[in-house]
């Protein structure tokens, strides 16, 4: 029963690797001299017999010099001399068709001889060597320790088998795959290779292909150790019959070190990102809904999507660390994808940071493409269209931004057209347009309204409530200033003044025939002012400290026209200080206006209009060459003619002319002043009828 059993195991492994009946032929030399009618010696001259055959498909084959085999002896003690001396190679050889097995060779040896194998290892006599090929050579030695050595074979056994009969299965190696390190660790993973059963197997990690004799050999399955990009190449034999070589390659992934250069590959590359501590990455938004962050690091930002980390990502978190994703661009917004290999165990989130909140980048609109995915704030842009969901807006160099409101931030209204607005959100191209994805993170604003003293303003047709708005105006710490603005300011930080009456009064004098005269007219009253600035209305104000810029929050931003304040003055006859020369009697004086302005305007050239300047000096706009009034000013409208000066109560007085001024002239020059003392510049013959003092003379003019 035992004997059944083994030769049912030694079938199936038969029929698993395809092997035929293997034939061994072992044969003396007796038996080879005589079958093939060789002459023997047993001298000095001896016949050389370079090779001979064994059976039909084995032949035994000597090489060197003159190192051929010669017959010694006599029957049935024959053998077959092989010599050191002569450098010889033994070679046995199948015929095509065939390959060997095994190849036994019984020998004695004299004066050191031995015989060994193509490795320089010693053949013990008698002993079978396992082949792989057709062919195999031995060497004739005598381990280097005689010259005169020999090799005396007696016995010659070869198994050989079909080479047609041996189907090689290949072995397996796993799958193609790419790692990375982990943390700081070098990088390392583990290839398996297995053997079919039976076979042995032969593989190699140097580029070269393996073979029979090149290569680690191995018989069972084994797992290797790599530690950069690798090609394993493999090969199964049995006998001297091999498989095809298997070949895959195993890739250390990229590292990228920081955003920017991670947003450098080649989209739909994967890689290992690796964000250094004092990277200081940190998470901008996230928009759970569509599994979106931005987050942001000193080099620049991307979008993170369909990431799952623990913690969630939130805004303002540090994350340092390791992460595996696959770059990509969807419609232009860059990103950071997850894949199969994504793993965020090894991402680091602190929360809560310690450092200061993240805060958006304000960027000029030329650098726009190098924020994609950023945080940022564009400043003064003209809204040229707006629907429900989208705004258009221009810069002054007509590059084009389109403000759509995908997250819809609490509160955020569409900017209206016209508005000038500082935008704040993710800076998110999409084909080709360049977006602004408004959020209002950490108390940002999404989108600020911009009044500006030198643009024009445009109301919104309805008031705006809970606004932010940016005031850009240019007001002095050491001047008085005209404020008007189209919203309501609490708590200034400065004086102010408001506009309470005009009475007649003294505004100027001037000196005639050695006389000295008191000029007449509007005194315009001030008084502090400790509510808040109401919209539309003119104030005068000094700031504590001088700015170009103010930024509120909170306010309502109004639809209602700019306004002014307006008090009439009378001059009754007889009035104290009214009279200026003997029996004259003053006209009526008329209405004194403050007026506000919230757009730059170009005043009118003549006497009734007047403007406050730098040095806390009122001008007629009829004597100055610059006429303009930025926004958010005001200027005084008066009677035609008439004079003003203004009371600011305990804080000082501003005049409008300090004194008679003849700039340089002769008295034979055409200087002309009204009755008031106001300069006039046009001549006697352009003006209507009248009092005036032409060249210091009192005149009349019918």
């Amino acid at each position: 029963m035992k004997k059944i059993i083994t030769l049912f195991l030694f079938a199936t492994l038969a029929a698993s690797v395809g092997w035929a009946a293997d034939v061994t032929v072992s044969k003396t030399m007796n038996e080879i001299v005589s079958a093939n009618g060789y002459t023997v010696s047993s001298g000095s001259n001896v016949t050389c017999y370079t090779s001979f055959a064994l059976d039909d498909n084995i032949t035994i084959s000597t090489t060197g010099s003159s190192n051929c085999g010669s017959f010694w002896g006599t029957s049935p003690n024959i053998d077959w001399r092989l010599y050191q001396a002569k450098n010889g190679n033994v070679i046995v050889s199948a015929a095509t068709g065939y390959v060997l097995k095994s190849v036994a060779f019984t020998y004695s040896i004299d004066n050191g001889g031995n015989l060994l194998n193509d490795n320089g290892n010693t053949v013990a006599s008698g002993t079978a060597i396992t082949i792989s090929g057709n062919s195999v050579t031995f060497i004739v030695g005598n381990n280097g320790t005689a010259t005169n050595g020999q090799v005396r074979v007696t016995a010659i056994s070869v198994t050989y088998s079909s080479a047609s009969s041996v189907t090689v299965e290949e072995p397996t190696l796993s799958d193609e795959f790419t790692f990375w390190p982990v943390m700081n660790d070098a990088p390392s993973a583990e290839v398996t290779i297995a053997p079919a059963s039976g076979n042995t197997v032969r593989y190699t990690t140097d580029g070269s292909n393996p073979s029979r004799t090149n290569g680690t050999e191995i018989t069972a399955v084994t797992t290797i150790n790599i530690s950069g990009t690798t090609t394993v190449k493999a090969i199964s034999y049995v006998g001297t019959q091999t498989s095809a070589v298997v070949s895959k390659t195993y890739t250390l992934g990229q590292t990228i070190t920081g955003i920017s250069a991670f947003k450098n590959l080649a989209s739909g590359a994967t890689a290992r990102l690796y964000l250094p501590d004092n990277y200081n990455a940190r998470t901008l938004y996230v928009n759970d809904s569509e599994k979106e962050a931005f987050v942001r690091d000193k080099t620049g930002a991307i979008c993170i999507y369909n990431v799952t980390t623990n913690p969630s990502l939130q805004y303002n978190q540090h994350i340092a660390g390791w992460i595996i994703g696959t770059y990509t661009e969807h419609n232009g917004m860059p990103e950071f994808t997850a894949s199969s290999a994504t793993n965020s165990c090894y991402l680091v989130i602190a929360d809560p940071v310690t450092e200061h909140d993240a805060e958006p980048v304000e960027i000029e609109a030329d650098d726009y493409d190098s924020h994609y995915a950023d945080w940022v704030t564009i400043t003064d842009l003209e809204v040229t269209a707006s629907n429900d969901n989208t705004a258009t807006a221009t810069d002054i160099n007509n590059n084009a931004f389109s403000i759509y409101n995908k997250y819809t931030p609490e509160g955020y209204q569409q900017p209206y057209v016209g508005a000038i607005v500082d935008v704040t959100g993710i800076a998110a191209p999409y084909n080709n347009s360049q977006d602004i994805l408004p959020i209002n993170q950490n108390d940002f604003y999404p989108l600020t309204y911009v009044v500006d003293a030198q643009r024009d303003f445009v109301s919104p047709s309805a008031s705006i409530s809970n606004a932010q708005v940016r005031l850009k105006r240019n007001l002095s710490s050491q001047d008085w200033s005209l404020l008007t603005v189209p919203f309501e300011i609490e708590g200034f930080e400065g004086d102010v003044l408001e506009y309470t009456g005009v009475t007649l009064g003294q505004v100027g004098a001037y000196e005639m025939n050695g006389v000295t005269y008191p000029i007449q007219g509007g005194v315009m009253h001030f008084e502090d002012y400790y509510g808040n600035l109401q919209p539309g209305t003119p104030y005068l104000v000094k700031p504590y400290t001088s700015q170009q810029e103010m930024t509120l929050s909170g306010v309502e931003l109004k639809s209602d026209p700019v306004g002014s304040v307006t008090f009439s003055l009378a001059a009754p006859q007889n009035a104290p200080g009214i009279n200026l020369m003997a029996n004259e009697t003053p006209a009526y004086v008329g209405d004194y206006t403050l007026v506000g302005t919230y757009s730059p305007a170009t005043l009118p050239k003549d006497e009734s209009t007047v403007k406050l300047i730098d040095n806390n000096t009122l001008s007629w706009t009829s004597l100055i060459d610059d006429t303009e009034i930025a926004g958010t000013e005001a200027y005084i409208t008066i009677p035609d003619g008439a004079g003003v000066k203004l009371d600011l109560g305990d804080n000082e007085v501003v005049t409008a002319i300090n004194n008679i001024r003849l700039d340089g002239n002769s008295l034979q020059e055409t200087v002309i002043y009204n009755i008031l003392g106001i300069r006039l510049d046009r001549p006697l013959g352009e003006l209507p009828p009248g009092i005036y003092i032409v060249n210091g003379k009192k005149i009349v003019k019918r």
